[in-house]
């Protein structure tokens, strides 16, 4: 069986033993010799010390568990909280809400934390650099740039030395995390603030990135955080009897059960919907983007959940800024002014806008990819921070040389020159015949603060004359779509939305501006093509749909745009998909060869298949009534987190042998080793009796058995929280202090795995210490036929949320486990074969183009 955890280049999986059915052809130019070995294992071994050293750098990812355990236990010690309803509801649901309207508040208040922060920055350095100019332009360059690089040293170091899941936008590992991936450290609270200061820094630093990629990611931490729990379990020094203190098992947090995935699943959806809305001020939008491309798993509940948590940071965001509850400028990116007004005769060259957008979307995931080949590997820290200072030097150097040379000064309108957006630089304060205040256009679209440069381009109307010119839009576009691309996918915290906008909406009044020159009669606003350039290449970079829309509409706070914008985004989609196959998201969740995403459709690539193509074969498991040492050594020598139970030779008919009684998981068998919950029996004594209880389990009151099933559940936030791949290492077994107990028992190198059970070639001691599984084992696993469809089992695995599918033959005998790695391999293949998956399989996991990247250089680098 392999795990959904067992991962192709993880050098711990080198212990385990085993032999091949058959050798795997390997590719001329792969370094990597693979060998599968009979038990299920993968196991990569390097073929220089080069890669070797690469592999100490890999992180685990493993899935979450969201199907309840209906164990015996649970069963029995289930509370119905009959004293709480009110009204038909209860104190739980009372708690929810309130977790939930927390979460908007605080998301409202970091969104305004970090747009307030945004705008003083900027417009502190657009004055001083105005200052400094009329001294010298190189002092002025070089103190702007190394400002600049100071803010992004700030920002890569803190990503990279303290807390790596803090780099870029976050959106598409939140999106994993939510398919049911637990993504290593993403939602930690040192995460949290260094998104929160990277994003600062890296925004008011020159680069064009946004903050609407790390609001998401903010939104679902914060949500995170206020549902998470703090516990610890019994300390073996302060407590010598572990079996006499189960009591104090129970963690130490919140009055109820937030622990559990399930739960914690809904609140982040609804804190990534918040995030989303408050830097957009949509919060309807915010919503149909969790909907549409977060999350995985929907209900009437979480989208009511998500509902509330927007509209609570939107209007708080509104009070702020505005000093009343108001949807007209609730958010960070709001955008007003445009007429609304558009004629069908315009379709025409709305399409032409759209399909520019959308090849340049294509374009920038295209080159995304390439420039993600190239970057220095995560292993080499300074390598990144000199990259990330390098772009940034860059960003400033275009910034200031660029209206230099090639920006014209132009009158500050009338209607708006009391604004601070606009910017002198090299122009004369005021023209010396008229008296009015000039202004440098190119150098105003770079310095300014984004969301006001994309406002004052949405605001060109018909009657209005350009604030910018042609040729220095042309060149602002040019310019800030190459810094882009250099930029996105660095190692400092930064989304793309606002970046994506601000191109498409660049493009879309560049093209505005040269169909009022062709068509001069025409009533053309190049402000409206700015909106659909935005709303298109939103569109052709992400490939997302109704958000986008509702985002734009909800933005201009006008449905009379909402045809064009439609337009927009369906053109954009088509156009941008054939060109490059996957949006943003889609692209890099194909490079995450330890993250499987399961789509909400089945890959057609399962069709002829069933679920004997995709399984994983020779399944661990155990007895009901089994050894401890026979745990040890199976905990020690795999890495899987499930394990079928088998009926017992020594309470069962030989008939009744093998055939499933139910599932354990890993961290249930640890805790149960933790808390020596165990006994010495004799087996023999216990041979045929079926009504045999166990000793240490009879004498506990239902109290006791609750707490220790409730213990259960809480294992992975009190034994290594953000980091559940630990746990699921052989070293795991070490942390547990067995020291004087199993000594004489333990003989690791005595026992084999054979068929699926463990066997002894050592004879067994009389008295054994063993466990009984019975009471904590699921008791009703779902399994499938070894027939059923691939496809069929595709759909139950990801609708069901589960982590292992048991699959069985005929007889009702256990063949093969079916995990979310399984199932992602099997959709990633490109050919359909019908005998074995492992040779294509393990050859995509090997690309070569991705041979100096690790896990935690695709985890840690996606928009």
């Amino acid at each position: 069986m392999e795990g959904e955890e067992c991962e192709i280049e993880e050098p711990l999986m080198s212990k385990m033993e085993a032999e091949s059915e058959r050798k795997l052809q390997m590719e001329s130019e792969s370094e990597i010799k693979v060998q599968m070995e009979s038990e299920g294992a993968c196991e990569v071994k390097a073929a220089s010390h080069s890669r070797s050293e690469r592999l100490s750098d890999e992180i685990g990812v493993e899935s979450l568990d969201y199907a309840p355990i209906q164990s015996f236990v649970s069963a029995k010690t289930k509370r119905v909280y009959t004293r709480r309803h009110l009204y038909g509801y209860s104190g739980l649901t009372l708690a929810k809400w309130t977790i939930t309207i927390c979460t908007g508040l605080l998301v409202g208040c970091v969104a305004y934390i970090i747009s307030c922060i945004q705008e003083f920055i900027i417009n502190y350095t657009k004055s001083w650099t105005q200052k400094m100019l009329s001294s010298s332009l190189a002092i002025s360059f070089f103190g702007y740039a190394i400002f600049c690089i100071v803010l992004v040293l700030i920002s890569s170091c803190l990503v990279l030395y303290w807390a790596p899941a803090a780099a870029g936008g976050g959106v598409t590992l939140v999106m994993a995390y939510l398919n049911g991936n637990d993504i290593p450290d993403l939602l930690r609270f040192r995460t949290l603030i260094t998104k929160i200061v990277g994003t600062i820094c890296t925004i008011t630093s020159s680069l064009p990135l946004g903050q609407e990629g790390p609001m998401v990611h903010i939104g679902a931490a914060i949500a995170s955080t206020l549902t998470w729990m703090h516990g610890e379990f019994p300390n073996q020094k302060k407590y010598k009897d572990k079996r006499s203190c189960c009591h104090k098992l129970h963690p130490q947090a919140w009055p109820f059960d937030f622990h559990n995935d399930k739960d914690r699943r809904e609140f982040i959806s609804a804190g990534t919907a918040a995030g989303l809305a408050a830097a957009f001020g949509s919060p309807v939008g915010g919503v149909l983007y969790s909907l549409e491309e977060a999350s995985s798993f929907w209900s009437r509940k979480v989208m009511w959940r998500s509902l509330v948590c927007t509209a609570v940071a939107t209007m708080l965001l509104s009070w702020l800024h505005e000093g009343e509850f108001s949807f007209v400028l609730p958010g960070s990116l709001s955008f007003h002014g445009l007429q609304p007004v558009f004629h069908l005769q315009d379709l025409p060259l709305f399409l032409i806008t759209s399909v520019a957008a959308g090849i340049l979307g294509a374009f920038i995931n295209t080159s995304h990819g390439w420039l993600a080949r190239v970057r220095p590997p995560s292993a080499h820290a300074i390598s990144r921070i000199v990259e990330a200072c390098s772009v940034t030097l860059i960003s400033a150097a275009v910034i200031f040389i660029v209206p230099y040379f090639f920006g014209q000064c132009l009158p500050v309108p009338e209607i708006k020159a009391d604004e601070e957006f606009w910017f002198a630089y090299t122009c004369p304060g005021q023209d010396s015949t008229s008296g009015v205040n000039m202004y440098n256009d190119l150098a105003t679209l770079l310095f300014s603060v984004p969301h006001e440069t994309i406002k004052h381009l949405l605001q060109l109307g018909n009657d209005v004359d350009p604030y910018f010119t042609v040729r220095s839009l042309g060149i602002y576009t040019v310019s800030f779509l190459a810094i882009f691309i250099l930029a996105y996918g660095i190692a400092t915290p930064g989304g793309i939305f606002m970046p994506s906008m601000m191109v498409g909406a660049s493009v879309g009044a560049l093209l505005g501006c040269l169909f009022r020159l062709i068509f001069p009669g025409a009533n053309i606003q190049p402000g409206l093509h700015a909106l659909i350039g935005a709303t298109a290449l939103l569109g052709g970079v992400f490939r997302s749909s109704i958000s986008v829309v509702v985002i734009m509409v909800e933005g201009t706070a006008s449905l009379d745009f909402i045809l064009p914008v439609i337009m927009a985004v369906v053109v954009s989609n088509w156009v941008a998909h054939h060109i490059h196959q996957h949006g943003a998201y889609e692209a890099d969740l194909q490079q995450l060869g330890h993250v499987h995403f399961l789509q909400s459709e089945p890959p057609r690539e399962l069709i002829p298949l069933t679920a004997f193509n995709i399984m994983s074969p020779h399944v661990v498991g155990f007895e009901e009534i089994v050894p401890v040492t026979d745990v040890l050594k199976v905990l020690r020598s795999t890495r899987h987190n499930g394990f079928p139970v088998f009926k017992s030779s020594y309470l069962h008919s030989d008939d009744a042998q093998g055939k499933m009684a139910g599932l354990i998981l890993r961290h249930q068998l640890l805790l149960l080793l933790e808390q020596h919950a165990f006994v010495e029996v004799d087996l023999a004594a216990i041979k045929d009796s079926d009504k045999w209880q166990f000793p240490y389990f009879g004498n506990m009151d239902a109290k006791q058995l609750q707490v220790l099933e409730s213990g259960m559940r809480a294992y992975h936030f009190c034994h290594h929280p953000h980091r559940r791949d630990l746990t699921s290492r052989p070293e795991a077994i070490d942390e547990i202090d067995l020291v004087g107990i199993l000594d004489s028992q333990i003989e690791y190198s005595d026992a084999t795995i054979k068929g699926g059970t463990i066997v002894d070639t050592t004879e067994r001691p009389r008295m054994t210490l063993v466990l009984d599984l019975r009471p904590f084992m699921n008791r009703v696993p779902l399994t499938v036929r070894g027939e059923c469809s691939a496809q069929r089992v595709y759909v139950i695995f990801r609708t069901l949320g589960l982590r292992h599918l048991c699959v069985t033959d005929s007889n009702g005998r256990v063949v093969g486990m079916i995990t979310r790695k399984d199932l992602g391999l099997a959709s990633r293949k490109s050919t359909v074969s019908t005998s074995r998956w492992s040779t294509t399989l393990l050859r995509w996991d090997s690309d070569p183009s991705l041979d100096e990247r690790t896990s935690r250089d695709i985890l840690y680098s996606l928009p």
